[in-house]
């Protein structure tokens, strides 16, 4: 009968495994099914964070092979060591599956961004108050998520990968596009590769610099952008004749503020930029073009009027 393994041991077992000391299979005598399931994925994040192009002042195989290295009198210390490391690469990468759960959720708050390296290598920037989830199992076979809010995608070629929002999908098998997804706002813009959109009305396969957008139910339209990415990524949001409620929810977003609407006409049409790192910027920008005053009433929450 296996003796129960604690958790100290667990921890020893996996630093030697990690560090090629004990095989797949002596490992498997030592821990349950789950475990070495759990340990398994903590390995596949290692790999995958190798392969990430961010530079890091010493890689995994380096502080690998200074730990196989280490006499024996050391050891506690490379142990600890080994599961630094292996617990680093589980908050970066989100395996939340070591702690029994297949479905990972990242989101960003207000005024956040967000880089997340998904495991096939594909990369997704989160803009503010967005969020995606996946479930994990599987994932190099079937790559799908879920997006509420917005997010610039770099997709590794690969099987296919699918953006599903509650507004339609995208369907790519390698590019970089953004997506655009809130209620009742769906835009959605090629920058590299190609990119299918699938609307429950229309269905659209777009080229760099293609883009395509349904706005409040009304009929999809198709749009061309010179930019060569998101200008949300470097700080500054673009809009080109969009409704200016839709650029108040983006405000509010960066922001954190909150808008007083009622004695204006949300549906007025808005082309213009504003700025993340300075909201007087971003109201002067956007409000001083339409003639709209803004007071605030109470701490931040600005009321808007003609």
């Amino acid at each position: 009968m296996k003796e129960k393994n604690t958790d100290s041991n667990k921890d020893v077992f996996l630093a030697q495994w990690l560090a090629g000391e004990i095989s797949d299979q002596q490992l498997k005598e030592l821990v349950s099914n789950d475990d070495f399931n759990a340990f398994s994925k903590i390995r596949k994040g290692v790999e995958v964070y190798e392969g990430l192009e961010a530079p890091i002042d010493m890689s995994y195989s380096k502080i690998q092979e200074r730990i196989n290295n280490k006499k024996p009198k050391v050891k506690s210390l490379y142990t600890y060591w080994s599961i630094g490391i292996a617990a680093s690469i589980i908050l970066l990468f989100g395996l939340f599956t070591f702690l029994g759960n297949d479905e990972v959720i990242f989101e960003t708050g207000f005024g956040e961004t967000k880089t997340i390296a998904l495991l096939d290598g594909s990369e997704v920037v989160l803009n503010a108050k967005s969020k995606i989830t996946y479930n994990e199992d599987n994932w190099e076979n079937n790559r799908t998520l879920t997006l509420d809010g917005e997010a610039y995608f770099k997709v590794k070629k690969g099987e296919k990968f699918t953006v599903s929002t509650d507004n339609g999908s995208v369907v790519v098998l390698g590019t970089q596009f953004n997506v655009n997804a809130t209620n009742d706002f769906f835009d959605v813009v090629c920058y590299e590769g190609k990119v299918g959109v699938k609307t429950l009305e229309s269905d659209h396969i777009l080229l760099p610099n293609n883009g395509v957008r349904k706005i409040n139910g009304n009929p999809t339209e198709t749009s061309v952008t010179t930019f060569i990415k998101p200008t949300w990524i470097d700080g500054e949001s673009t809009f080109k004749s969009v409704p200016i409620k839709y650029v108040i929810r983006a405000l509010e977003d960066q922001y954190n503020i909150k808008f007083i609407t009622d004695a204006i006409d949300d549906s007025t049409i808005f082309s213009g930029s504003f700025p993340h790192n300075n909201l007087n910027v971003a109201l002067q920008t956007v409000f001083d073009a339409l003639d709209i005053t803004y007071d605030e009433k109470e701490k931040r929450n600005i009321k808007l009027r003609y």
